[in-house]
């Protein structure tokens, strides 16, 4: 049975706190001072530390594969606008968790179909792939309550989702690689086609255009052109944006 494991709301003041705790301090400091900023907000002792141990998996404990990546906006991550530092955090947590990521890619297909989408429908779908158990209905009620926190998606009644007025305006191309990676990891493939990536569901929150240079400049990446698709392909032995 496939682990769910993202079984609360994520604050994203939380995970600014943690961005820059993980930058400046030791692990032991970190769970310390995450531990006294969250319980402001979570007074259970339990849930406070289910929510530190997510938040760590999200932005500390990453695979070895995005260390690199990770290091990278861990660095530039002062520097980004708001609506940027939103999508790494979305692009980080996809790569934590994978249920996270599916779900959002399901609703992201869902409501390129209609304008909203009730929370049973998806509900429905996520039991199909993790199974039909109260762990699997506790994960999906998160993942809305994590991303409605992060103002990307607004409840037109009570489970009942759609997406504010305008979506978030991508224009960075290292962040446009982010999004490459993230397509890839979910597709578990080293190679997708412009148009993938630029018509995947998992970024509905967000307006973007991947073209060909926002992707040349990065040495793990190949371009290649034929007649019908530009392909993208990954070297996964070159680290991420060297």
């Amino acid at each position: 049975m496939k682990a769910v494991g993202f079984d609360q709301r994520i604050s994203i003041k939380h995970l600014d706190i943690a961005v820059k705790e993980i930058s400046i301090n030791p692990l032991k400091e970190i769970y310390k001072n995450l531990d006294n900023e969250l319980s402001f907000d979570i007074k259970g002792e339990k849930s406070r530390k289910n929510a530190i141990t997510m938040i760590m998996k999200i932005w500390y404990f990453v695979e070895p594969k995005y260390e690199s990546l990770r290091n990278k906006y861990l660095k530039e991550y002062p520097t980004l606008l708001k609506k940027e530092k939103l999508l790494v955090h979305w692009c980080m947590t996809c790569l934590a968790y994978p249920f996270f990521k599916e779900q959002v890619n399901f609703l992201g297909k869902q409501l390129r179909m209609a304008d909203d989408v009730r929370s049973r429908i998806v509900l429905a779908a996520m039991k199909n792939l993790y199974g039909d158990r109260r762990r699997v209905e506790v994960a999906t009620g998160a993942v809305f309550s994590t991303i409605k926190n992060w103002n990307l998606v607004n409840t037109v009644s009570q489970g009942n989702y759609q997406l504010p007025n305008e979506k978030l305006e991508i224009h960075s191309p290292q962040l446009k690689q982010l999004m490459v990676e993230v397509l890839m990891d979910h597709l578990e493939t080293n190679s997708v086609t412009i148009e993938m990536i630029n018509n995947s569901a998992i970024f509905f929150p967000f307006d973007y255009h991947i073209g060909i240079g926002d992707i040349a400049e990065q040495k793990r990446f190949t371009i290649i052109k034929n007649i019908r698709d530009t392909i993208i392909e990954r070297d996964p032995k070159t680290p991420y944006l060297l």
